[in-house]
């Protein structure tokens, strides 16, 4: 029989557990997901902190990220009470007992090294906080002494500081119809790109067509007055001929400067991210007397330090910055700042050249004064660092460059709602972290997963955490980090104190009990997603220009899917990491590529395009368009002869190619894609995938994001070994027993239920696992269906009856009775049924229709299992007996419904508490309990 060896002990190999077994049944701690902890507004205790150390270490996460921030008033809640202030002495007491508590149960901590975002708090002064230019410009007349104060520009928050007074002769006739620099404020970092995150930054390379003599003035004209200036403003200056313009330029504090969702008491300036002294300032007020709190458990239990995404936005000065300009890209900023101030200096190629190499060298500095800094402060102690240092906020940076220094990049990514961040590309940001970790080496790929901000307790399970989860892992995430775990104290009731954003979890959900099943279906596809190394087939440069961010994966910008995967690359990976062996581009740690794609530019890294010469000389496959010229001035214009001189030996010869899609060029090799799949006639299923391989076994995980069943037929680029099917949802694996292999692919049928996944694995040759049937999957025949009356007992305690009758099965919200309309928590469904003679010993399950959202089985007193996504359908067969058996379902909806009724009643006769104010009495409630049809059914 097919059921039985499928469905039963045929799942697990003969053989003893080991290598990808032993982490599938029983992950290891890198391997379980982490919370994303909210200390909200410092109100913990040691007895709550105590209380969830305890139920993650039971429910199956490998640790925490201790966050402290606020945000509980945001969106019209109530604010939370204020608990001791981050760093105060009453907080780093329980600080420290956290970290004795993570020691004793086996956790992992990371540690948000400030109380909120935006690193920096009270202590950090104005000369230390995000700093931006701006300017005043005064016309002055030629051929006559000039004489009068410069207006001073307008700061932010009382603070000014001079930097230069530029003066400069203005081009008395600019071309008729010029145009200033297309684009200019994204530029000259003075307004952010948009969209926000992860922003498109085609914008930087778009400019209006040239016009002979529309320059506004030449870089050699322009003269440095800044001696000339008095502490009053006043300069005194004999002009020369011609008509000038005097700039008086100095910065200010930045529009988005201050730290961002702190805890009371905490509110304070948010540090400069480009400048050195501010990062060590902190450094050493904060963090280090911190590490020094963990003591022996420094690298040990406290594994982590943590910094949250970056909102401070555009930025564009430091105080080192016109050193760093020099001495990085050999030439003074000085007389090409008016292009900042939106003119054109010697001409629109050359300002636009200028901007490049102001944008790039802020990004350096974004990573050479703050994150290597913090990586190099945690390394001394033992400790690794993750902060969210790719944005994905449009900040001037090189993302994944800044992700690539994490020792664990990580981002974040966003469950679905009805009201913010719409739509995927709005919501996923984990090929960027994904692709640094692949390019830099790293083994993990982490995220802040699950945020939302509309939803409260109303993000459901089956059909929104795990797809959006899924896909998170088909672009590269395999440690989730859940957003947002709120400490509550028992004083703020149930369920009690919650930020305004994320989906909200902690052991006051109504389904923390039955929650385990949930998490081990993460964690087992997290184990698998870790091992060995990607496998895809291109590397795309992505360019050397700031700011510059790894989109989605959809976006596809190696025009290579659907069916083959890709990697995005820095410039600093192709020049420090990358080499070529056998015409494959190689890293490191043996991850590979077929060909490097560039991106759809003329603009080109000098020092890149000397590497590509590296590299086809070595028989590498390289796609792009020929490079016409070097980006940035440094060394203008011989750099460009360069570039034309290094294309015209490569381009068009051998495999150094243009014009095509890198989809088009595998193909034209004779590379089919890795993953392929056919659906029934007329279903359109959305799936997605990824591919690692490690000690000669490949693994795949195949995703239906889709609401509805697929059927599909699925062939992968592997031949020789026979495919196993590994469901991470029940935790069984098996043999698959139908399948071809033809032209160094296999091809099976496989069976996705809604938003279902698989992991196919190849690893033991064909020979000992020959294909023996047509199926993969078993037919599930009804033995009969389990109508009504049901007898269903509530919690009287949450405002239910202890005993109802239905009829036949319905959401608790159709019904009339209050106590049952506006339930939530558990219920239990109750009934008997009668079991043929002949039936018993034979595998049977039961399969309960439709469910909102859990539901436990017990039947005749013996657990059966929880099941929480579609089928929902647990196996029986163990605890039947012929003849008259007990039926026992205890379903969970969530806390919406009950916290709706609650606002109708006087509030000494509501059961629930909660600061969330955003559940009005006349919100939707959500359908809840077991729908049905329920049935025993025989797997054929």
């Amino acid at each position: 029989m097919i059921a039985l060896a499928l469905l039963c002990g045929g799942w697990c190999p003969a053989h003893a557990e080991s290598g990808l077994e032993s982490g599938w049944s029983n992950p290891p701690v890198e391997s379980r997901l982490r919370a994303y902890w909210w200390w909200l507004n410092g109100n913990v205790t040691p007895a709550a902190i105590t209380r969830d150390l305890e139920e993650m270490k039971a429910k199956g996460f490998g640790g925490a990220l201790i966050c402290d921030a606020d945000g509980s008033s945001q969106d019209g809640n109530v604010r939370a009470p204020h608990g001791p202030t981050f760093f105060s002495p009453e907080w780093r007491e329980l600080y420290k007992h956290t970290l004795r508590e993570a020691s004793r149960l086996g956790l992992e901590m990371s540690l948000n090294i400030q109380s909120g975002w935006n690193l920096g708090g009270p202590m950090v002064a104005q000369d230390d906080a995000p700093k931006r230019l701006i300017w005043t410009a005064t016309p002055a007349a030629g051929g006559v002494p000039f004489s009068g104060k410069l207006a001073q520009p307008k700061g932010r928050d009382g603070f000014y500081r001079d930097l230069f007074v530029l003066a400069f002769p203005v081009n008395p006739a600019p071309a008729a119809g010029r145009q200033p620099l297309k684009n200019h404020a994204e530029k000259a970092l003075l307004h952010g790109l948009r969209p926000f995150s992860a922003p498109d930054t085609t914008p930087l390379f778009q400019e209006f067509p040239a016009t002979p003599g529309e320059q506004d003035t030449l870089a050699d004209q322009v003269l440095n007055l800044t001696a000339k200036l008095e502490p009053d403003g006043a300069l005194r200056w004999d002009v020369p001929p011609g008509e000038w313009e005097v700039v008086r330029i100095g910065f200010t504090l930045n529009d988005h400067c201050r730290v961002s969702t702190c805890s009371q008491g905490w509110d304070g300036y948010a540090l400069d991210p480009f400048d050195a002294g501010a990062f060590k300032r902190y450094w050493n007020a904060v963090v280090e007397p911190l590490i020094a709190d963990a003591g022996p458990l420094a690298g040990k239990t406290l594994k982590y330090l943590h910094t949250d995404s970056w909102e401070v936005e555009v930025a564009n000065w430091t105080p080192t910055l016109r050193q760093e300009f020099k001495a990085r890209r050999g030439y003074d900023l000085l007389p090409w700042l008016p292009v900042i101030t939106g003119r054109i200096v010697n001409s629109r190629q050359e300002s636009n050249r200028f901007l490049q190499d102001f944008r790039r060298t802020m990004g350096d500095l974004a990573i050479a004064n703050h994150f290597r800094p913090f990586k190099e402060g945690a390394h001394k102690h033992g400790l690794l660092i993750h902060p969210e240092s790719g944005g994905p906020h449009s900040v001037p940076i090189d993302a994944q460059q800044c992700l690539g220094n994490d020792d664990a990049p990580m981002s974040e990514f966003w469950a679905w709602s009805w009201r913010h961040r719409v739509g995927d590309e709005n919501r996923f940001f984990v090929k960027q972290p994904a692709s640094a970790a692949h390019a830099y080496g790293r083994k993990l790929v982490l995220a802040e997963g699950f945020t939302t901000i509309g939803p409260h307790w109303q993000e459901t399970l089956w059909d929104n955490l795990k797809p959006s989860f899924d896909h998170a892992c088909t672009e590269g995430l395999n440690l989730l980090v859940w957003h947002a775990f709120v400490c509550s104290p028992d004083s703020e009731g149930i369920p009690g104190q919650q930020y305004f954003a994320g989906t909200h979890l902690n052991p006051n959900v109504t389904w923390w009990a039955k929650s385990a099943p949930f998490f081990s279906y993460l964690n087992r596809c997290q184990w698998m997603l870790q091992q060995g190394l990607p496998a895809a087939d291109v590397a795309y440069y992505y360019g050397d220009h700031v700011p510059n961010f790894t989109q989605r994966r959809q976006t596809d910008p190696a025009r290579v899917g659907p069916g083959f995967d890709y990697d995005v690359v820095t410039a600093e990976v192709i020049l420090n990491r990358m080499s070529v062996k056998d015409g494959r581009i190689v890293l490191p740690e043996g991850t590979s590529y077929r060909l490097l794609v560039l991106p759809d530019r003329t603009v080109i890294s000098l020092p890149v395009l000397r590497k590509l010469k590296k590299f086809a000389a070595a028989g590498a496959t390289i796609l792009g368009p020929r490079p016409e010229t070097a980006s940035g001035l440094s060394g203008f214009p011989a750099c460009d002869a360069e570039v034309k001189q290094i294309a015209d030996s490569l381009w068009g010869k051998g495999r150094v190619l243009a014009g095509r899609t890198a989809r088009e060029v595998l193909l034209s090799q004779g590379v089919l894609p890795d993953f392929e799949w056919q659906a029934e006639a007329g279903a359109k299923p959305e799936m997605d995938f990824i591919h690692r391989t490690v000690g000669g076994a490949e693994i795949y995980f195949v995703a239906n994001r889709s609401t509805n069943a697929a059927t599909l037929t699925c062939t992968f680029r592997t031949s020789g070994k026979a495919p196993e099917l590994w469901d991470a949802v029940s935790g069984t694996h098996r043999f698959a027993p139908a399948y071809t292999q033809a032209g160094g692919r296999t091809t099976l049928p496989l069976e996705l239920g809604p938003c279902g996944s698989r992991f196919v694995v190849f690893r033991k040759h064909a020979s000992e696992h020959p294909a023996g049937t047509t199926r993969n999957d078993p037919v599930f025949t009804t033995l009969s269906e389990l109508g009504g009356p049901w007898t269903v007992s509530f919690d009287p305690a949450w405002g239910g009856p202890a005993s109802a009758e239905f009829p036949s099965l319905a959401s608790w919200t159709t019904r009339p009775e209050p106590g049952i309309r506006f339930y939530s928590g558990t219920a239990v469904y109750r009934k008997t049924f009668e079991l043929a003679a002949d039936t018993a010993g034979r595998p049977v399950w039961l399969d309960l229709g439709q469910v909102r959202e859990l539901a436990g089985v017990k039947v005749n007193g013996q657990s059966c299992g929880v099941t929480w996504a579609p089928p929902f359908r647990v196996d029986v067969s163990r605890a039947l007996e012929p003849g008259v058996n007990q039926l026992e379902i205890e379903a969970v909806n969530f806390w919406p419904n009950r916290i709706i009724g609650d606002q109708s009643l006087p509030e000494a006769r509501r059961v629930t508490r909660t600061n969330i104010r955003k559940l009005v009495a006349d919100t939707p409630l959500m359908p809840s309990g077991i729908l049905g049809p329920v049935r025993l059914q025989r797997a054929d």
